[in-house]
């Protein structure tokens, strides 16, 4: 046994030994102790209430305790384990440590292959380019045309897409081999994740804190997945409705980590609905881009012999795309001022600052990132989005004028939409985009120009 106390080491440590080091611990923040032998540790450290929150290892894996303990319980199973008693383990609430990889699964991260396999294609597209010789491109698919051009450009969105619709896919077939045990539901409710410390700018999302014991041959575990996949928005909240806090519910664990759980099998609605309509999209676009180059260019400079088809096509299909987006933003927009309101307050109003480089000249953008809570359903919802669907950035007055027409604790009127209550805006949309509109038509005229049909 080695006893370590605040990196003073003691080796085989006595009963007294502990006592003293715990009762002569002092106040400094950092205190630690841990207690190893070959077998694995217990180790403790202080939090800033002058508890002690408290971790063992079993030799193969790392657990926290969910609770923390005083100094009479953490000398108590100190004192346990230096006499060999394990019977400690079994009267707390155990989380096993994560892996790194599992932490960023659990968070919706994508796997490592995933982005390698993107960065890959992004590399094969400058090696072509700029380091193959022209006499080995030559030997390639489509090496030199317009189709084989776009194809490598695309390249890189069909991997991404791809290595999507392979994560969920394994994901889903590990889970099937998993063991099933019944659990409660210990907590229930709405919670928000936020953006990094130190970088204010982005979104708040809202998702389900949704915890679960179960035990497995005699050992308690603590589970937070509730599915394969992130949940939010308005699952977030048909997830809680599920899953209400003392249910009793069945939880999927792994046989060999069983820390490693999850209450639903399946990949989230969300993502099913999301991955489908990415394909879609690649379907149609991968389709259009196909005809246009082999059939649709060939019967229009048939017909229009005078027309600059490439500039035609390529401005008429953008234009057209500007304009069908253009039209589903109005009919948003219109449904949006017809949303319910209720009453919510500012959380935070603060200003950030978002730089960038061009043409070795750097300029400054500022935001302000006004976060404010609302209750929908019973559910405290987060938002950081003050006109909806427009991020607000400008000079620094320009923000400064909207901090301090929204300052932190104010109250204010939040405009939901009913049928996704975590989306929603402090303004209701009065404004009609009509930079897509403009663009349109600029880029009709441009179509129309290339045709040479008025020459």
């Amino acid at each position: 046994m080695e006893l370590d106390v605040h990196d003073r080491i003691t080796a085989d440590p006595t009963p007294e030994d502990i006592a003293r080091a715990i009762d002569e611990r002092g106040d400094d923040p950092d205190w630690f102790i841990n207690l190893s032998d070959d077998d694995g540790y217990v180790e403790a450290e202080r939090d800033e209430r002058g508890r002690f929150r408290l971790a063992y290892h079993s030799g193969k894996a790392r657990f926290d305790a969910a609770e923390t303990v005083d100094a009479a319980a953490l000398k108590t199973i100190f004192l346990a384990y230096l006499s060999g008693d394990d019977s400690w383990r079994k009267n707390k609430n155990w989380l096993r440590k994560a892996s790194p990889a599992k932490v960023a699964e659990a968070a919706g991260e994508p796997p490592v292959w995933a982005i390698a396999a993107v960065v890959a294609s992004l590399a094969l597209i400058f090696v072509i380019a700029e380091v193959l010789p022209e006499s080995w491109v030559e030997w390639l698919p489509f090496a030199g045309t317009t189709l084989g051009n776009i194809a490598l450009i695309a390249l890189p969105i069909v991997v991404m897409v791809a290595a999507m619709v392979i994560n969920a896919m394994l994901k889903v077939r590990r889970a099937k081999g998993w063991a099933q045990v019944p659990g409660h539901i210990t907590h229930s409710q709405m919670t928000t994740r936020r953006p990094p410390a130190g970088n204010e700018i982005g979104t708040v999302v809202n998702v389900p804190a949704v915890a679960y014991t179960f035990k497995v041959g005699g050992q308690e575990y603590r589970g937070t997945r509730v599915s394969l996949g992130e949940i939010s928005g308005k699952y977030a909240e048909e997830a809680l409705l599920r899953y209400p806090l003392g249910a009793v519910v069945t939880v999927f664990y792994d046989p060999v980590d069983p820390g490693d759980c999850v209450l639903e099998r399946e990949a989230p609605k969300g993502a099913v609905k999301g991955c489908g309509l990415l394909l879609l999209v690649v379907a149609l676009l991968g389709g259009g881009f196909y005809w246009v180059v082999t059939q649709g260019a060939e019967v229009l400079k048939a017909r229009m012999p005078d027309a600059d088809v490439p500039v035609m096509l390529f401005a008429g299909l953008f234009g057209l795309a500007a304009l069908l987006f253009f039209v589903a933003h109005r009919r948003y927009l219109s449904r949006a001022n017809a949303w319910p309101v209720t009453q919510g307050e500012i959380v935070s109003s603060v200003i950030e600052q978002r730089r960038s480089t061009e043409n070795g000249r750097t300029s400054t953008t500022y935001l302000p990132v006004i976060e404010f809570g609302y209750t929908v359903g019973g559910n405290r919802l987060h938002s950081r989005q003050v006109k909806l669907g427009l991020e607000v950035a400008g000079s620094e007055s320009f923000a400064q004028k909207i901090v301090d027409r929204y300052p932190a604790g104010a109250k204010v009127d939040v405009h939901y939409d009913p049928q996704d209550p975590s989306n929603a805006a402090l303004e209701n949309p009065t404004e009609t985009n009509w930079i897509l509109l403009g663009v349109a038509l600029a880029c009709f005229a441009i179509a129309l120009y290339a045709s040479r049909a008025f020459r």
